[in-house]
């Protein structure tokens, strides 16, 4: 598996850090050795739909299994608030560049 992969941002939760269009270089070796910070960007797999991917950040770290995530965009995010911690298992990596189209 190569670390590095590439994610597109598609709707605007996490404005004014990430847009519409813009796409991420994602780390995915970047939690084999340590847990996800507070204040980390990642990528995590939807805990309600199974085949699209969240871009979130990591609110809070708790010494379970579980992560608090939330955009920064309050009033548009889907995020924890919504449907509670993620399991770090779901978590894809770590928001590692942004591009620019």
């Amino acid at each position: 598996m190569f670390p590095l992969r590439r994610f597109r941002i598609e709707d605007e939760s996490m404005r004014p850090t990430l847009e519409p269009g813009d796409y991420v270089l994602v780390n995915r070796w970047a939690y084999r050795v340590r847990r996800p910070r507070r204040g980390d960007l990642v990528v995590v797999r939807d805990p309600e739909l199974s085949d699209r991917f969240l871009v979130k950040r990591v609110s809070e770290t708790e010494a379970s299994t579980q992560i608090p995530l939330e955009g920064d965009n309050a009033a548009v995010s889907r995020d924890s608030r919504a449907f509670g911690a993620v399991p770090l298992d779901r978590i894809v990596g770590k928001v590692w560049l942004r591009l620019k189209p």
